[in-house]
């Protein structure tokens, strides 16, 4: 599968580092609790969906800030720093998306970019098979871009992972069993009916956001991250996540 996007490209920096200082504080808070996607004992608050999706308030308009009350769920070190590249991967994917707003423009233009001159050696690893594409909306101009190749088991690593986290904070409770994913953002290009399979891509995941509209919105910083969620007695869901207003994906949770 590979990902469109309008020609800029790069990945983002995370610092985990606690200062030792309040690891004995982080270590008390956490007793007790364990991991949102395992058994194992809490050691910190794993962002869902990852930081580093949500820009800075340097690289905003003074006053604006976009990482209010952000959703964090307790977890273990494998859950939530150990994973910190394949974040960084999604933050990739999703920042350099062909839609979205200008938030989305502007955080790939500052922290993204900015990270791609400290580490250029990144993007030879993340663009595989840099492809010129020529993308066209309804009733838009024909747009000249580019796309590469999406490891589509890492990025939907993260966002099981999104998911869980979601489930979690929502329900009070982990979820266990299988998953689905379905987005807009991710094209075949590669296939004979290559076409006929983008444009079925697009019309459910049309048909799949048009059934989410009356359900209430989750999320306090809807231009970068929102949610949806929808349950039936038999313990199924679907959690609908628009990223940057554009970008969307759903996840199907069945049990197993």
């Amino acid at each position: 599968m590979f990902h469109a996007f309008i020609v800029n490209t790069t990945i983002c920096v995370i610092d985990w580092t606690v200062p030792s200082s309040q690891y004995l504080v982080i270590r008390e808070k956490f007793m007790n609790q364990t991991c949102y996607m395992c058994e194992a004992e809490a050691t910190s608050m794993e962002h869902v969906p990852p930081k580093c999706l949500f820009p800075e308030s340097k690289n905003l308009p003074s006053g604006v800030d976009l990482r209010k009350n952000l959703i964090k769920v307790p977890s273990c070190d494998q859950h939530n720093s150990h994973k910190s590249l394949d974040d960084e991967y999604f933050m990739f994917v999703i920042a350099s998306a062909f839609h979205g707003n200008n938030p989305r423009e502007k955080h790939f233009d500052t922290k993204i970019m900015r990270a791609a001159k400290r580490r250029p050696h990144i993007l030879s690893t993340v663009l595989q098979n840099l492809t010129t594409v020529y993308l066209k909306e309804q009733g838009g101009p024909l747009i000249e871009t580019a796309a590469f190749q999406v490891d589509v088991g890492r990025f939907e690593n993260v966002v099981q992972h999104i998911a869980c986290g979601i489930f979690y904070d929502h329900y009070k409770r982990k979820w266990h069993g299988g998953f689905r994913v379905f987005t807009n953002e991710l094209l075949d290009l590669t296939s004979e009916n290559s076409y006929e399979r983008n444009d079925l891509i697009q019309k459910v995941s049309h048909t799949i956001s048009t059934s989410f509209t009356s359900l209430p919105e989750f999320g306090e910083n809807k231009e970068v991250f929102l949610y949806k969620i929808f349950s039936d007695p038999s313990d199924r869901h679907a959690i609908h996540m628009v990223f940057y207003e554009g970008v969307e994906i759903t996840v199907l949770l069945n049990s197993v």
